[in-house]
């Protein structure tokens, strides 16, 4: 295990850095607005218990007279309270009555709420708060208030409680941060690790799944979707390498042999063979490069620029009226049972595929035999299929006829490279489609499937 993964490096330390203070940030903002609420909500209920004993004292006054005020002043400033009230009376020519607090001179008694900067009448220690002073029908007035030291108890109770709740956040969240950031980097590493064994030539390698749900698992099955595309074109690649330089090179040694021949000879009559057989030799490898240039395209999704509408039915005629002479040669019947259909591709390359499953179905099937080209049309896709009553194609051998230059074991003796099953299949990729082998009992039922558009 790396030692260096368990401290943060510079790019950690800033995404730490940036939600550590971001966590901050929330919890300054959310102090704030608890702290306002609070404080409003305080301000309100102590303003509604100085309105309430506002309105007794006035109504005191004027049932009960000055003295019973006074008393009732002077005992309510005596009694212990937890609400911190500040009260006091004076008469009409500012003469001091009862209370505890001095009378604040700049204070005006027009019943407005408003702030209070005064002293304690029993030790003369200052005094900030806020209240409402109301005038007397005789002119007296009254001051009634609350010191400012709850609120201030409140703030104080509320900041410690926000700091303790902030640290606790910022260690939860460092820590939760520390610990997904050791996920999200172990997965990384895991992606890396995968990668070097592929660069290092273990191609079937795959980038592991735990079998969640995310983002990890997403970008993993692409990626594994991905390497394993790439590990195909590979495989082909390498399968298609081995078979040029087995299939070709007969070929091309026979051309030197024969331009040599040509070269040393005196004949004329022989040195036009030569050259003649050097021709052929030199068009048929001319046609196996052609050929595995086209697979090689369609294989790799070129040629998708080029779509265009194709009438499948008209493809399935002009083919069938093409082979129709190769057929009777060899005392074959040929059909064509179709339906309209029409779909988006390479009409080109889908003759040259139908094509190449007529030319295998007369080849391989004997004399007499029944071919069908039919072409039908299901819910979810377009299928276009050779069908004829030769000897097949065994289940088991099905994959080597499809790989490039696969060759049946029986058909070894037969003219061609076998690259012409490999084009119908990169043909049906190419389109999206599929190519499917089936038994026809007897024969075989080669269909060429095509999704609709």
């Amino acid at each position: 295990m790396n030692p260096s993964r368990f401290f943060l490096s510079s790019r950690e330390t800033l995404v730490l850095g940036v939600a550590l203070a971001f966590v901050a940030v929330a919890s300054i903002a959310a102090f704030l607005f608890v702290d306002n609420r609070a404080e409003a909500i305080l301000s309100a209920r102590q303003a509604a218990v100085v309105d309430s004993e506002l309105r007794y004292l006035q109504v005191i006054d004027a049932e009960e007279g000055r003295q019973v005020l006074v008393r009732v002043v002077a005992r309510r400033a005596a009694l212990p309270n937890d609400d911190l009230p500040l009260h006091a009376l004076i008469d009409a020519q500012g003469k001091y009555l009862a209370g505890d607090v001095d009378w604040p001179p700049v204070v005006i008694a027009d019943g407005r709420w408003q702030p209070i900067e005064t002293n304690k009448r029993d030790n003369g220690g200052e005094i900030s708060g806020f209240g409402r002073a109301v005038v007397l029908p005789d002119g007296a007035r009254v001051l009634i208030g609350r010191d400012r030291s709850a609120q201030r108890a409140l703030q104080s109770a509320l900041v410690q409680a926000i700091m303790i709740a902030l640290l606790v956040l910022l260690a939860v969240a460092a820590v939760l941060i520390v610990l997904l950031n050791r996920r999200v980097l172990a997965r990384i590493d895991a992606i890396v690790a995968t990668a070097r064994r592929i660069i290092a030539g273990n191609l079937h390698e795959r980038i592991p799944a735990s079998g969640a749900s995310g983002e990890f698992e997403r970008l993993g099955g692409v990626l594994n979707e991905m390497l394993a595309r790439n590990e195909t074109h590979i495989d082909q690649m390498r399968i298609v390498t081995e078979a040029i330089a087995h299939d070709l090179r007969l070929p091309l040694q026979r051309v030197k042999a024969d331009l040599e021949r040509a070269q040393s000879s005196g004949d004329a009559a022989m040195r036009e063979q030569a050259f003649i057989r050097a021709d052929e030799e030199i068009d048929g490898a001319l046609a196996t490069f052609n050929a595995l240039i086209d697979i090689t395209r369609a294989e790799s999704g070129i040629g998708t620029e080029a779509f265009e509408t194709v009438d499948l039915a008209k493809v399935a005629a002009d083919v069938v009226e093409l082979f129709e002479p190769v057929a009777e040669d060899k005392k074959q019947t040929l059909k064509r049972d179709v339906v309209p259909a029409v779909i988006s591709g390479q009409g080109t390359l889908i003759r040259q595929s139908l094509g190449n499953l007529l030319q295998n179905a007369i080849k391989f099937s004997p004399e007499g035999a029944s071919i069908v080209v039919r072409l039908r049309e299901s819910e979810h896709a377009v299928e276009l299929s050779v069908e004829d009553t030769g000897p097949g194609i065994p289940p088991g051998e099905r994959a080597t006829a499809l790989r490039p230059f696969g060759r049946l074991a029986r058909d070894t003796a037969a003219d061609g490279k076998g690259l012409g099953l490999s084009l119908v299949a990169a043909c049906a990729k190419l389109h999206g489609g599929e190519l499917r082998l089936e038994t026809a009992e007897p024969g075989l039922r080669a269909i060429l499937a095509f999704p609709r558009g």
